[in-house]
């Protein structure tokens, strides 16, 4: 007989005083979630919520935010789950582009700041004070608030449960967030499919390290609840936190990102309070690289660990099995769960055979129903019900698949197309890299330059970019050796635990800008090259441009008032007491590392600034405000060179960063 799609006849009912879920000290039993979700469900019909009804879910990992996502899926509505970082701003943003109707805040970072965060962002928003419900654990703790009563039935169908239940945002790294609509059906499908791969390697626990706003995060509760398991959700992830749950829980089973699993091999008491008891751990969200992901299976000694591939378009859509060979889990993301076709696109409307690069695409009953108010053209599921995902992967001759990067992320340099994930797992294999991420940079010959971000296990330590690229030597052809391998002391990750591309590239660009800055200062910044003619009316443009300069690279209204004096003094004494033969004279502001450069050439013979009798004065204006005069030969001809210091403290590098401006 087939399951119900539909979660309310799925979280198992076999030991209703197992708890169901432990957070923060606190448990909640499985008769304890079943009340508080019947409970609220009858309280939301009273508020309002039906079928087609928004209700948006802003607050942190707890029991609580469980109890309302499934209320809210059973009274009919369409949980809008918000990420518990978001500015109250952000939120309405969401809220708004999703006609949301409700509102139900949790703590979470607003409420941290301002507790009265729920009404702000109902204000914002135009949700009715009726609407909006407080269910902050301190204020209403969902597990233990309504009296048992009759169980309140659920007001969608099964035939409805194709039907939207839940919207999850996209993490927008790269960018603008989208609002993906999934059914009961698509994520009871995924539970199914992953129960089914761990049965014989799954615990009776499991420390769920991720969002639960984030797809993996709720179907990793999902699943487990659905198997009857005790869920914990910590209050943080950092390395001290989970140490401290999975040590007091014991808790066999985890899911995190990569660099989750990675911090807490690193931490103290690793080896006594979580190494002994995880036995079986998921990783998706940050993929890892297979030296990683071998690293991983050495430091968590008596654990197995389980790659999964997706998005939250549609996950999962491949998984490795825990009886699969160590090479297999480390190298690839398994093979396409039971019930999806998993192909790879030729882009013109075929499929390749296994071995050749394409795109990933898939079809089955976990996709969801669509980006919501995207019009058609904008969807990634074409007319024939494939999901583009974007990706580029392969079958290896056994079914495996292998990921080799983004179609967006593909570097172009000089016209040969370049996988960044190529040159990461080649990086991943230097000593003391602990981890990458490889991107484009816009290059003025090649098109794009190949780039390179790094941790090291000992930062700076050890740390030799030009040593690095002689290894890559090795492995890697010459145009795919990165320009600059830059250090970073870790990357900039945002709250799903996925390195934030956007924040990063924009670091990045950064760096590249100060090496070119610094590449140019070393000859000096030519900023203004002209031709004064000899002719007192010529002296004005140019004296307004240095007194416009000065004070643009920070000189204060005193010393770049000098420096315009100092100037038009040497231009008075060039062109009206030298002598009538001098011709036109060529003036260069340059900036130069330490000191504005000021210097003057012409075609007559070589001058001295006190050479006429009327020139003691201009001499002692010009050497009061000059740093250093002085005077070069350029091929036999005199150049007279006025240099002024820059201010104390003032940065000409920065100056000409932010000139140049961030992307």
């Amino acid at each position: 007989m087939k399951k119900s799609a539909l979660f309310s006849s799925r979280l198992s009912r076999e030991d209703p005083g197992r708890p169901a879920i432990v957070s923060g000290g606190t448990s909640c039993t499985y008769a304890e979630l079943y009340r508080g979700i019947d409970g609220l469900n009858k309280k939301l019909r009273e508020m309002g919520v039906g079928k087609g009804s928004r209700v948006a879910l802003w607050g942190y990992n707890c029991a609580n935010w469980l109890i309302a996502f499934f209320a809210v899926v059973q009274a009919g509505g369409t949980a809008v789950l918000l990420n518990y970082s978001m500015s109250a701003e952000d939120a309405r943003e969401l809220l708004s582009m999703t006609e949301t109707d409700f509102l139900l805040c949790g703590d979470n970072g607003e409420t941290k700041k301002e507790p009265d965060a729920m009404r702000k962002l109902a204000a914002l928003t135009g949700i009715g004070e009726s609407r909006c419900l407080d269910i902050r654990p301190s204020v209403l703790d969902l597990a233990t608030a309504f009296p048992d009563g009759a169980e309140e039935p659920d007001a969608r169908t099964e035939d409805e449960a194709k039907d939207t239940a839940f919207i999850i945002f996209t993490s927008g790294t790269t960018s603008k967030p989208k609002a993906v609509q999934i059914s009961q059906r698509a994520l009871s499908f995924d539970a199914d499919a992953f129960n089914g791969n761990i049965a014989d390697s799954a615990g009776r626990s499991v420390c769920v390290a991720v969002p639960l706003f984030h797809i993996l995060g709720l179907l990793m509760s999902y699943a487990y609840l659905c198997r009857g398991a005790t869920v914990c959700l910590p209050a943080n992830y950092k390395p001290d936190t989970l140490l401290r749950e999975i040590g007091a829980h014991r808790l066999s089973d985890m899911a995190a990102v990569g660099a989750v699993y990675l911090a807490l091999a690193e931490a103290e008491g690793f080896e006594e309070n979580a190494a002994p008891h995880l036995r079986l751990c998921m990783i998706a969200g940050g993929m890892s690289t297979p030296v990683q992901m071998m690293r991983l299976e050495l430091q968590f000694a008596n654990a197995t660990f389980i790659n999964m591939y997706g998005q939250s378009e549609a996950a999962p859509l491949t998984m490795v099995r825990p009886g699969d060979l160590v090479e297999k889990r480390a190298q690839t993301v398994g093979k396409p769960v039971e019930g999806l076709d998993v192909r790879i696109a030729d882009g013109r409307g075929g499929f390749l055979p296994k071995g050749e690069i394409g795109e990933v695409v898939a079809r089955g009953d976990n996709l969801m129903n669509g980006y919501d108010k995207l019009p058609p053209e904008k969807q990634p599921i074409d007319e024939n019900g494939w999901l583009h995902t974007g990706d580029l992967g392969y079958f290896d001759p056994e079914g495996f698949l292998h990921l080799s990067g983004r179609i967006k992320d593909v570097i172009i340099r000089g016209g040969e197309n370049i996988s960044p994930s190529e040159i990461e797992n080649a990086l991943n294999q230097v000593e003391n890299v602990r981890d990458v991420k490889v991107m484009g940079a816009p290059h003025p010959i090649y098109g794009e330059s190949v780039e390179a971000c790094v941790t090291m296990t000992g930062g700076e330590t050890g740390f030799d970019p030009e040593k690095i690229k002689t290894d890559l030597r090795s492995r890697l052809a010459r145009f795919k050796i990165p320009s600059h391998i830059f250090l970073y002391e870790q990357f900039p990750l945002n709250v799903n635990g996925k390195i934030d591309q956007r924040a990063l590239r924009t670091d990045l660009l950064r760096r590249l800008r100060a090496l070119e800055v610094d590449e140019e200062l070393a000859g000096g910044v030519t900023v203004f090259d002209l031709v004064v003619k000899n002719s007192s009316y010529a002296i004005v443009p140019v004296t307004s441009l240095v007194n416009e300069l000065a004070s643009a690279v920070g000189y204060n209204m005193r010393r770049a008032l000098s420096i315009r004096l100092a100037v038009e003094e040497m231009l008075t004494e060039r062109i009206l007491d030298a002598y009538s033969a001098a011709g036109d004279i060529r003036v260069k502001i340059t900036l130069m590392p330490e000191w504005l450069r000021v210097s003057f050439s012409d075609s007559g013979a070589e001058y001295f600034i006190d050479k006429r009798r009327d020139t003691s004065m201009s001499a002692k204006i010009i050497l009061k405000a000059v740093s250093d005069f002085h005077t070069d030969y350029l091929d036999g001809k005199p150049v007279y060179c006025m240099d002024f210091l820059y201010e104390n403290e003032f940065s000409i590098q920065e100056f000409l960063l932010k000139s140049k401006g961030d992307d």
